[in-house]
């Protein structure tokens, strides 16, 4: 059974998503229902479920953040999301922070709820039956002792787009396939993939000592090789010695050192012996950062001042290490928010390769105060200078659709990824702003510039129809003359004529 959690403050909606078929004949189980985002995080800390099911809009946590928590601390599950109609930005948020798809509470009924779930059971879940192809591979390990890893793919939005597609095949599964090849990991260690932009490694330490030092050669060849033959940086965070008993809570002390560690810069690894009591307090201190985060990323200008002044004033009660942990909780959660939207803060202040340790080194809170103070600036102009270029994300498909008109290979799914949404969506979406399907608007698109270079210029029927973007001269015949009403051939000739 795929075991699914529904979050939502209104108590009808639950009972009605929970009524309006029988879940188990579709081979799902509602194993509970939450009112709130909180609520939520507190169940899944707990227990591990297939899909989550959230309300967007909830008081406290919200549906958004509730995905951006579960996906900042790769716990996030298959996710659809219920909008209103008033809601379709907050439903482009939700595609970026990972939801698979959304549901209108006004056409929710039987027949599109279940729709939906025997298309999740055929397209995703029943992936996770066939052997080595599941969402997280379960490993068999021996008793004994053990050092963790994780690694996280840095800028996971840029290279996704790169890979397009399908993630698990493309990226995920040559990832493994070159981890394993190393013969250090081969012999002593296990790595399985969580999800396609993170990673989980366990090393036997038969010897602790020797074995610190093994584990620091196997990461190092595995981010080499992973560099040097997929282009591709990770940041990771690695444990102490630990026994099997404790891998769970290893796995989870890694993941809070891999977040960290993408404030050092590209490749940066964070151990716990230096880094994991600030981990920990890092994880501790998000909430007191959580509202600056927002405003500084996303609110206005006035809102941003109000939340800076209220922050700073807060941050000088604290002292020492605790004054310390806050300014890098801060930094935490910015280099997160900025990541959901493709960018970074080594992108922002590029002179600055390692901030964490910049942080470290600094002496006074009026040092950590002042320089913050300057990457806060630039962050917020950082962020209005993007959300101003996606002001409008049809113009931004429409752009890319002409810089990429020739390509043959231009799909619906590339421009939806492109945007930043759901294919299903972005195909509504584009249909009811420009009145017309996605292929019809490209077709028209390339149809027409094939009709300029048969009467502008001499080239062969053949390289006119590569060079408007179709793959074969017999597929580009039949679509120019249901556009045209003749063929390339005879427009050419009648023009000429005329």
């Amino acid at each position: 059974m795929i075991r699914t959690l529904i979050v939502d403050d209104d108590a009808l909606v639950r009972a009605n998503l929970s009524s309006l078929l029988d879940w188990e004949s579709c081979g799902y189980h509602i194993v509970h229902d939450c009112i709130n985002g909180l609520q939520a995080l507190d169940y899944l800390r707990l227990h591990d479920v297939d899909l989550l099911i959230t309300d967007i809009k909830m008081p406290g946590i919200g549906g958004l953040q509730l995905l951006e928590q579960l996906r900042a601390s790769a716990r996030l599950p298959v996710s659809v999301v219920l909008s209103g109609y008033d809601e379709f930005e907050l439903v482009r948020d939700a595609f970026r922070l990972g939801a698979y798809d959304y549901l209108l509470k006004a056409n929710l009924n039987e027949h599109t709820l279940r729709r939906l779930l025997d298309d999740l059971r055929d397209k995703v879940f029943h992936e996770a039956a066939a052997p080595g192809t599941g969402r997280k591979e379960e490993l068999s390990l021996p008793p004994g002792r053990y050092i963790a890893a994780a690694f996280s793919v840095q800028n996971f939005a840029q290279v996704a787009q790169r890979y397009g597609g399908d993630l698990r095949e493309r990226m995920q599964r040559p990832m493994l396939e070159l981890a394993r090849q190393i013969p250090r990991v081969s012999a002593r260690a296990a790595i399985r993939a969580v999800d396609p932009s993170y990673y989980e490694l366990y090393y036997q330490a038969a010897d602790p000592f020797r074995a610190e030092s093994g584990m620091d050669l196997a990461v190092r060849q595995i981010c080499r090789v992973w560099k040097d033959m997929m282009n591709l940086e990770v940041s990771v965070g690695i444990s102490g010695v630990i026994p099997h008993t404790q891998i769970p809570e290893a796995a989870r002390q890694c993941g809070q050192l891999c977040r960290l560690a993408a404030l050092r810069g590209p490749g940066a690894v964070c151990g716990s012996l230096r880094y994991g009591s600030l981990a920990h307090r890092c994880e501790q201190e998000a909430a007191a950062c959580a509202g600056l985060v927002e405003a500084v990323c996303g609110g206005s200008g006035r809102d941003a001042q109000r939340q800076t002044s209220l922050w700073f004033v807060d941050l000088r009660r604290q002292e020492g290490e605790a004054h310390t942990a806050r300014c890098a909780a801060l930094l935490l959660g910015l280099e997160q928010k900025l990541q959901l939207s493709g960018q970074s803060l080594a992108a922002v202040l590029p002179e600055r390769q390692d901030l964490l340790d910049t942080l470290l080194e600094m002496d006074s809170s009026n040092d950590r105060e002042l320089w913050l103070q300057g990457i806060l600036r630039r962050v917020q102009s950082a962020c209005a200078a993007a959300s101003h270029q996606e002001a409008d994300p049809m113009a931004r498909a429409r752009v890319f659709i002409q810089d990429n008109l020739i390509n043959p290979e231009l799909t619906l799914k590339t421009v939806a990824d492109h945007v930043g949404f759901n294919e299903k969506y972005f195909s509504s979406r584009f249909a009811k702003e420009y009145g017309c399907t996605f292929i019809s608007y490209l077709n028209g698109l390339r149809i027409e510039r094939a009709s300029q270079l048969l009467l502008q210029t001499d080239m062969k029927i053949y390289e006119v129809c590569e060079a408007s973007g179709y793959h074969n001269v017999e597929h580009f015949n039949q679509v120019f003359k249901k556009k045209m009403g003749t063929t390339p051939k005879l427009y050419r000739q009648s023009k000429k004529n005329t």
